[in-house]
């Protein structure tokens, strides 16, 4: 009786006091990573580095790329600044974040647009791996590029290149944001 009487006190304090229950956070789609980017392209990791190394690492399965780019898929001119324009042949340091997870992925890849790997939560992907895997093939590569600063990338397979300019050519159709396809 005592319980339920300070249960039913504290519910009236946090309504009275505008306490509500907290708003669920929206998963961000695959197609909002996407589209997040000023650049899509396709390249191939050229170096690759653990970056964990690196004293201001904030992830520890974070990897510093150096990416050759093959081709630009699309790209978005943003009104803050001008995009750097890619062209094949360039490269761009970048940077990519790896997940590890006990549940296999669908294929290769995890639901934030990476490369991911099968292990308990929160395990270290062995370097070797972690470098490997994102040099031996050409990417998809989704990337917010500003002049002179390292851009954090988004990764798909190349067989998803048809979703991504099926994606780009959707958003642009309903108006919204996205990298205008080549």
């Amino acid at each position: 009786m005592r319980r339920s009487r300070f249960l039913l006190a504290l519910a009236a304090l946090a309504v009275m006091s505008g306490i509500g229950p907290a708003q669920a956070l929206t998963p961000i789609s695959p197609e909002q990573l996407l589209c997040d980017a000023n650049t899509i392209f396709v390249g191939r990791a050229i170096e690759a580095a653990p970056a964990r190394r690196r004293p201001d690492a904030q992830d520890a399965n974070g990897v510093d790329l150096t990416i050759m780019v093959r081709r630009v898929i699309g790209r978005k001119e943003l009104s803050r600044e001008p995009t750097p324009i890619l062209a094949p042949g360039d490269s761009i340091r970048a940077y990519a974040l790896a997940s590890v997870s006990p549940y296999p992925a669908v294929g290769r890849f995890d639901e934030k647009a990476g490369l991911a790997f099968v292990g308990p939560y929160d395990s270290l992907v062995p370097e070797t791996d972690l470098v490997q895997a994102y040099k031996a093939e050409d990417f998809i590569y989704a990337a917010h590029l500003a002049p002179g600063v390292r851009s954090f990338v988004r990764t798909w397979p190349l067989a998803q290149e048809e979703w991504v300019r099926k994606t780009m050519a959707s958003y642009a159709k309903m108006g919204q944001p996205c990298s205008s396809p080549f």
